[in-house]
């Protein structure tokens, strides 16, 4: 059985409105959905990777992707080694990794808040990328740049540095994982 693992972005839940095409699209393509209820209140990244460690470990099969947004996606980057699923896909990889912090402005951390920004010191993305051995596609919307240049950069940085990952630029989309030009691009994905 195919398994189709999906971890939402920061927030947000399995239930939401912006993921029920995604589940549906994926029933439809022979994948058993596993959308990952991650609790995000008063969290950090680390507690985060162990919610979908369990999660992942309880329902995976024998054949396992994973496809996460943002927050997710982070979340699911980190744990891919340990995991080793059979295909990875990152949507929107936050750039809160040891090496981005440095450029990340103040306004950030007011929203992010110190005790996650001491958490985020924990990964290096360079040293995650370098044991992800294994089938990886990297998306990230053209529009994200203007106002998230770092993420940008984040996603092309880990494309650049895993040697089975293929970054798919989406035409005119925001940080929105339901937006049209978005969806098509991963239903269009193989």
């Amino acid at each position: 059985m195919k398994t189709m693992f999906i971890i939402p972005g920061f927030t947000e839940k399995p239930g939401d409105k912006q993921y029920a095409w995604m589940k549906k699209h994926f029933k439809a393509q022979g994948y058993e959905v596993k959308v990952c209820p991650i609790d995000w209140k008063y969290k950090v990244m680390s507690d985060y990777v162990e919610q979908f460690k369990a999660y992942y470990q309880k329902y995976k099969g024998n054949n396992n992707t994973v496809l996460c947004f943002s927050f997710g996606a982070m979340t699911a980057f980190i744990t891919a080694s340990e995991l080793q699923p059979d295909r990875l896909v990152l949507c929107s990889l936050s750039p809160y990794f040891k090496e981005d912090l440095p450029g990340l402005p103040d306004s950030w951390w007011r929203i992010m808040g110190k005790k996650r920004k001491k958490d985020f010191q924990k990964f290096s993305a360079k040293k995650i990328a370098e044991q992800v051995k294994f089938q990886t596609t990297i998306f990230c919307g053209e529009k994200e740049g203007g106002k998230y240049w770092q993420l940008m950069q984040r996603c092309e940085n880990t494309n650049n540095a895993i040697a089975k990952s293929k970054l798919i630029m989406v035409k005119d989309s925001p940080h929105q994982i339901d937006f049209p030009t978005y969806q098509e691009a991963i239903k269009q994905w193989k």
